[in-house]
C-alpha cells in the first residue's frame, strides 16, 4: 500500500455561514501548507470577500457561490510563498481528474479543494491510500480517501471513505449546474504533469435484507480495532477505552427516490461514557458507516465537535410543535432517517429525519431546524 497522509497539517474548521464552504476549503488549505512556517490562518469572510472578487462573471455561472475560478484565483491571491500556484483543473473523467489531484499531492503534500455531490460542496482532500505510488504512466488502484468537510456549520467533519464509497457517494456523477462546469469534475490543483488514471472497484450497495444492529455495532467496532495499528491518528480517538458504540442509525440513502432498491448504511456513533447533553443524551465524537446490507466499511468520520444525534421523538416533537398539534397524534405517523445530498446537508454522517404525514412530507435536521421540501444545493455552496 502506497499511503500519503496530510491530515496533521490541514486544520479543520466548520463554516461559518451556510454559503462558506468553499471559504472554509480555502481556509483550511491555506493554513495546511507542507512548511509549517507557511501556514496562515485568513479569516472566513476574508476568504469568501476575495472568492467573490474573483468568482466567474458569465451571466452562465452567475447561481455559484464560490466557483472554480473564485477559489483558484483566491489561493493564489492569499500571501504565496515563492514556487506556489494553484490552478484549477476540470475535465469530464473522473478518473483522471482523481489521478492529477493524487499525483500532484505526492509530489507537493498540499491539500486539494475539490467539489463534491455534483458541484453543490467544496471539500478538502487531505489524503489516500493507493496499491502503488501515483507516478506517471501508473494507473494505481484507490484504496481509501481522507477529506476535511466544513460541514457541518461551525463543527466541521474529517472523514475517510473506502474507495468504492468516494465514488458512489460524494464523487457519484459528474457537476450538474449549467454554465462553464457542466459535465465536469473539478479540483484547484498544480497543472498536471504526467498522464494517468486511478482505478476504482466498484461494488454493490444495495440488497434483499438488512443486517440488525447488533451486527453493524459489532462490524464497525472490528473495523476500528484492525484500522487503528497503521493507520491515522485522528482516529484513534474512537478506539479508547472510554469510549463505547452507541446505538447505530439505519439511514436510506436518496429521500426523494420512489425505487425500492436504494442503499442504506448504519451509522455507528461513538461517545465518552459521561458525556452528555443538556437533555440527558449522549454527544457522539464520531461514527463509523457500514453497509446496511453486507456490513462492508464506508466511512469513518471524527466531527470538530461533540454532536447529538436526533431522536425520531425529538423530531417528531419538533413537527408537532410547527404544526401546533400533540405529539400524541403523530405516533403513528412515518418517521425515518435519510441521506440526501442538498440544500439540507451534504454529509452522510449528518443525515435529517424524514416525515410522512400523508397529505405532506417534512423534513428535520441534526440542528432540529424544519424544512418544507428537497431543494438543491446553490453550487459551490
Amino acid at each position: 500500500m502506497y499511503t500519503v497522509d496530510l491530515s496533521g497539517n490541514v486544520p479543520l474548521y466548520g463554516q461559518e455561514q451556510c454559503n462558506y464552504c468553499g471559504a472554509a476549503a480555502g481556509q483550511m488549505a491555506r493554513n495546511g501548507y507542507p512548511n509549517a512556517a507557511d501556514r496562515l490562518f485568513y479569516a472566513q469572510v476574508d476568504v469568501w470577500n476575495v472568492i467573490q472578487a474573483n468568482n466567474s462573471t458569465l451571466p452562465a455561472d452567475s447561481a455559484w457561490a464560490t466557483d472554480p475560478h473564485g477559489l483558484t484565483a483566491c489561493m493564489n491571491l492569499l500571501s504565496n510563498p515563492a514556487g506556489v500556484h494553484w490552478s484549477e483543473f476540470a475535465n469530464a473523467s473522473r478518473d483522471i481528474v482523481l489521478f492529477d489531484t493524487l499525483y500532484w499531492m505526492n509530489r507537493r503534500h498540499f491539500p486539494s479543494p475539490v467539489l463534491i455531490n455534483r458541484g453543490g460542496h467544496w471539500i478538502d482532500i487531505v489524503g489516500y491510500v493507493t496499491d502503488v505510488e501515483p507516478v506517471a504512466g501508473s494507473s494505481p488502484v484507490l484504496q481509501s480517501i481522507s477529506v476535511n468537510d466544513p460541514e457541518p456549520h461551525n463543527v466541521g467533519t474529517s472523514t475517510t471513505f473506502s474507495a468504492a464509497q468516494w465514488f458512489g457517494g460524494p464523487w457519484n456523477g459528474d457537476i450538474i449546474y449549467s454554465g462553464t462546469w457542466l459535465g465536469k469534475y473539478v479540483t484547484v490543483v498544480e497543472p498536471p504533469i504526467e498522464e494517468g488514471r486511478v482505478i476504482v472497484k466498484r461494488v454493490k450497495r444495495t440488497g434483499d435484507s438488512i443486517i440488525k444492529p447488533e451486527e453493524a455495532q459489532r462490524l464497525a467496532q472490528e473495523w476500528l480495532r484492525e484500522y487503528r495499528s497503521d493507520r491515522q491518528e485522528k482516529y484513534a480517538l474512537l478506539n479508547r477505552e472510554d469510549i463505547h458504540p452507541m446505538e447505530p442509525l439505519l439511514v436510506r440513502e436518496g429521500a426523494s427516490r420512489r425505487a425500492k432498491a436504494v442503499p442504506h448504511y448504519y451509522i455507528v456513533p461513538f461517545a465518552f461514557r459521561n458525556e452528555f447533553a443538556e437533555r440527558g443524551s449522549q454527544m457522539a465524537r464520531g461514527c463509523v458507516l457500514v453497509n446496511a446490507y453486507t456490513g462492508a466499511f464506508e466511512e469513518v468520520t471524527t466531527f470538530g465537535r461533540p454532536i447529538r444525534y436526533l431522536t425520531r421523538e425529538d423530531a417528531l416533537a419538533i413537527v408537532a410543535s410547527a404544526l401546533q398539534k400533540d405529539v400524541r397524534e403523530l405516533k403513528k405517523v412515518d418517521a425515518d432517517l435519510m441521506f440526501e445530498a442538498g440544500d439540507i446537508t451534504h454529509i452522510r454522517s449528518y443525515p435529517f429525519w424524514r416525515v410522512d404525514l400523508g397529505e405532506r412530507t417534512l423534513y428535520v435536521d441534526q440542528l432540529g431546524k424544519l424544512y418544507g421540501k428537497l431543494l438543491p444545493s446553490i453550487p459551490g455552496d
